[in-house]
């Protein structure tokens, strides 16, 4: 009598665990379902988030500067956009920031899954700004750039990149997007003279990334951003931006897919000139309700790997991460100008 009494409380102690286990599996989605506002305060570093404000078009916004290697950034937001979560993912994919001259991106083209030179020929019209020159400059001395091409002055206030750049990065370019694509980040050449490689920055990005790592990290394994290829088929993309008077080329990658009755994202930055050596920038879309319409509620995650962060300590990195905030928050507040307008 004894033996079959212990035998069916460990039998129900066995069964109450393995429900645990799968109500633990399925928190995110039932978490999401229940209380977006409450999920975005317990996973985020807004405690205090408030439905409202974000409504009303607050972008909450909070660098944190305590990464593991020195030259890693990361910074939150949250901020509510007045459309379906459906049309919200639709609208990050198609947005252009090249429409909104504040933001300083000269061109951002989409890409095919096979790239090749001619994909990047609208470089040859970009204005031959001050920070566009720089860029042409600095290509001049870069190793396996042996044009010895010079353009005048007089050639300096017209439009057009000269001939031999555009060729250069676009063969640069179409490389990176092929390897990135046929193997993953691992097949991304490492920065030449830095031995930085794309998949070790994106890596470590992720793993210093706390609760958003263990949150995403389904969506990062069905990326290249947790190695291999991915099983999912990125939005293919590519900038020429001014960063700090230089003109930076770079590559991006966009994966969505439905997680509940939301979405998440990853954004892998996984090639720039300049400035950067990865950026990786995961979001949450859950859907809300707002004056008794369809909205829907976005907790980003930004981790910036780059060496303009580094030997930064004290005020000086505090002060770094408030620009990359600002810097951020300018972006979202363009898209969600865009997105609200319908346009």
């Amino acid at each position: 009598m004894k033996t079959i009494t212990v035998l069916k409380l460990k039998r129900y102690l066995l069964s109450y665990t393995r429900l645990l286990l799968v109500l633990g599996a399925l928190a995110p989605a039932f978490s999401a379902k229940a209380d977006p506002i409450t999920d975005l305060r317990s996973l985020s570093v807004f405690k205090d988030a408030d439905l409202s404000k974000l409504a009303a078009g607050n972008i909450s916004a909070a660098p944190i500067p305590n990464m593991q290697v020195a030259r890693d950034m990361s910074v939150q937001t949250a901020y509510v956009v007045h459309a379906p979560v459906r049309t919200t993912v639709s609208l990050l994919q198609q947005w252009d920031p090249a429409r909104h001259p504040e933001l300083r991106i000269y061109v951002q083209g989409n890409l095919p899954g096979r790239t090749s030179s001619t994909n990047f020929q609208s470089l040859a019209s970009v204005p031959l700004t001050s920070s566009v020159r720089a860029f042409v400059a600095a290509t001049e001395k870069l190793p396996g750039y042996s044009s010895g091409l010079k353009y005048t002055s007089d050639e300096s206030s017209g439009r057009g990149m000269p001939g031999p750049v555009v060729t250069f990065w676009s063969q640069v370019l179409s490389q990176r997007v092929n390897s990135f694509v046929s193997s993953g980040l691992g097949a991304v050449p490492p920065y030449p003279g830095a031995n930085i490689s794309p998949a070790t920055e994106v890596n470590q990005l992720i793993e210093s990334g706390g609760n958003a790592r263990s949150y995403f990290s389904p969506m990062i394994s069905a990326t290249p951003a947790g190695g291999g290829r991915g099983s999912l088929t990125p939005s293919l993309s590519w900038q020429l931006f001014d960063a700090d008077g230089e003109a930076v080329v770079s590559l991006d990658a966009f994966y969505a897919r439905p997680v509940g009755d939301g979405y998440q994202t990853v954004d892998i930055g996984y090639y720039a000139s300049g400035r950067y050596y990865a950026v990786v920038t995961l979001q949450q879309l859950w859907p809300v309700q707002v004056d008794g319409r369809d909205a829907t509620l976005v907790w980003r995650v930004d981790l910036v790997s780059s060496p303009a962060y580094s030997g930064l300590r004290g005020v000086d990195r505090l002060g770094s991460g408030a620009a990359t905030m600002r810097q951020i928050q300018q972006n979202i507040r363009a898209f969600l100008s865009d997105a609200h307008s319908g346009t």
